[in-house]
């Protein structure tokens, strides 16, 4: 028998990279690691000349009876959905931790926006985040890059709404990143950054899986966690050369809230909470045809974010909203308003529903089945109001018409199937994201929010991971021994 890991992390993406950065701190120099990956290892080159094709892998790995109304994206490859993610970073607000008790909609947080604030300022200065001066949401440290410019129908906004539109935060770079990256060239196709001025595990945390304390295997799909009596043992997985298992002190699943909850079912972890409340944000694009002002772009692809529905008393009623401003020259085929438009993105939160959840598929148990009955009265009560809350808010800078183009059948998140609470009759993690059975056993990344935000959530995915890792030094790792 081979001699046990002291770790072994599932996946490679933002939950895995900076759990193991963090946990790797802490770490004895003799301490062995295995991170097992289902993707391969492909270089920023190959993402580049492939664009889409480890989107359209993914989309063959589980079962979606609703991918025409609902699609669920996710990279299959080393560094997961780093590498097609859109690079926007805000940070949620604190009262998106709190929406029970202040609002009587959802779930509070186990944890505070205070809790978390220094482990995303860690996770910013890690993805050298881009970003304003000023923020809703309190900062113990100033970002790392200065925020990208903004278009000049942007700067119209910041006069109208001083107190609630900034700059975009983003993981692309404003200025050359020291040793790194380059500074974004603004072609507004982020997804596949060609210049790969965009973060990527690549192009920011390989080094933390060239440890030498850390093996890596490509090419394996995990299909269960090994465990008796409240104790993880290992973790069986499957890939090249047939099934496996392989034993450790300490197991941590980094896979995404698809593949997380389908693990713990296939480890018979089931407590009917697991695989339950998968939800994302509802986004619709739509276009501000301006009536005299003209848009010049800003210096990257979404320059800025206007918070006006997204706190308060709103949200007893209907959901939060951040606009996201799109930058680039979108030409208007009016003459002489060639230039006269705004695009951009409304965003939505969703409250988790329990009828939205991962399955076990009955026909090939080793592969998920979404179930999946669209979005809530509650975000569907903000959608109601749409039209007119746009044409509130844009009205002064000179209107034509507004035009909605129709809800966006992903955001490209996936939350909320393994929920961290306080409870174990309904959460699935304690607030340190260990779980309530097996208690040398993590469960990372979007699976673990109770509720979502309408901020982006690659940036506090990475900050629970630095959390998750501080908290099994301080008290975890001393109650598994």
């Amino acid at each position: 028998m081979a001699q046990p890991y002291d770790l072994i992390t599932v996946g490679s993406s933002f939950a895995s990279a900076f759990f193991l950065k963090g946990w790797l701190a802490k770490a004895p120099a003799s301490a062995r690691v295995l991170v097992l990956e289902r993707g391969e290892r492909h270089d920023h080159a190959w993402h580049t000349q492939n664009r889409g094709k480890v989107t359209q892998l993914g989309r063959k790995t589980y079962a979606n009876p609703a991918r025409k109304e609902k699609r669920w994206i996710y990279a299959p490859a080393f560094g997961g959905t780093s590498n097609i993610w859109f690079g926007n970073t805000p940070r949620p607000l604190e009262e998106d931790f709190e929406l029970a008790s202040r609002y009587g909609v959802g779930l509070d947080w186990p944890i505070r926006y205070a809790d978390l604030e220094p482990y995303l300022c860690e996770a910013e200065e890690v993805i050298q985040v881009a970003g304003p001066e000023r923020t809703l949401s309190p900062r113990s440290r100033p970002y790392p890059q200065a925020a990208h410019e903004l278009s000049s129908v942007d700067r119209d906004l910041v006069e109208l709404y001083p107190e609630t539109f900034v700059a975009c935060p983003t993981a692309r770079a404003s200025r050359r990143v020291e040793g790194g990256r380059p500074k974004c060239c603004a072609n507004t196709v982020c997804n596949n950054c060609p210049i790969d001025a965009k973060f990527t595990v690549l192009n920011g945390l390989a080094s933390v899986f060239a440890d030498p304390r850390v093996e890596i295997r490509f090419g394996r799909q995990v299909l269960a966690v090994e465990h008796t009596d409240g104790r993880a043992h290992g973790v069986r997985h499957q890939g090249d050369g047939g099934e496996a298992t392989d034993e450790a002190a300490l197991v941590a699943l980094g896979a995404n809230a698809i593949f997380n909850p389908h693990i713990l079912l296939q480890s018979h972890l089931d407590d009917d909470v697991v695989g339950r409340y998968l939800h994302e944000q509802v986004g619709e694009n739509f276009r501000v045809l301006l009536s005299e002002r003209a848009n010049h772009p800003g210096s990257t692809s979404v320059t800025g974010h206007l918070w006006e529905f997204a706190r308060g008393d709103r949200r007893s009623e209907k959901a939060a909203m951040l606009i996201e401003t799109w930058s680039g020259p979108f030409v208007r085929m009016e003459a002489g308003k060639w230039l006269n438009t705004l695009n951009a993105t409304a965003v939505l939160e969703d409250i988790p529903q329990a009828q939205n959840r991962v399955l076990l598929d009955p026909a090939r148990p080793e592969r998920p089945r979404i179930e999946w009955h669209g979005h809530s009265e509650y975000a569907q009560r903000a959608l109601d109001t749409l039209k007119t809350d746009l044409q509130q808010t844009f009205e002064p800078l000179g209107v034509d018409r507004i035009v909605l183009r129709g809800l966006r059948k992903t955001e490209g998140h996936i939350l909320g199937t393994a929920r961290m609470g306080d409870d174990p009759k309904t959460s699935v993690v304690d607030r340190n994201l260990v779980h309530h059975r097996v208690r040398n056993l993590i469960v990372l990344g979007g699976s673990a929010f109770p509720t979502g935000f309408v901020a982006n959530p690659s940036l506090p995915i990475s900050a629970l991971s630095l959390w998750a890792a501080d908290r099994w030094w301080a008290e975890g790792a001393a109650r598994a021994d």
